[in-house]
């Protein structure tokens, strides 16, 4: 390569270093390259690379929408022209109590 190099050239001496698995100082002295050029044009190019916009490390978070609750079933009682609606929970004595009461 000539002594100076094009960004294009940089940009894939940079890529080859990265998938080299070579430290950079290894790297420089197989290909005649100065460590000193390689950070300046390495840190040029990450620059380039870099978002518009920092990353925070905060996400949004969406609750969630709990499910709908369903309701338990109901005991429906009829007693001439009413009807009384009660939980399924409805306790057992309480309601054979309610029921020698209404008759």
């Amino acid at each position: 390569m000539p002594k100076h190099k094009t960004a294009q050239q940089w940009f894939t001496l940079i890529e080859q270093q990265a998938l080299s698995g070579l430290s950079v100082t290894d790297f420089c002295q197989q290909h005649n390259l100065s460590t000193k050029s390689f950070y300046y044009h390495r840190a040029k190019h990450h620059k380039k690379k870099a978002p518009q916009k920092p990353q925070s490390s905060f996400v949004v978070a969406h609750p969630a929408v709990p499910p709908p609750i369903s309701q338990p079933p109901q005991c429906q009682l009829k007693h001439g022209q009413s009807t009384v609606l009660l939980p399924s929970t409805t306790d057992a004595q309480w309601l054979a109590a309610l029921l020698r009461a209404l008759s």
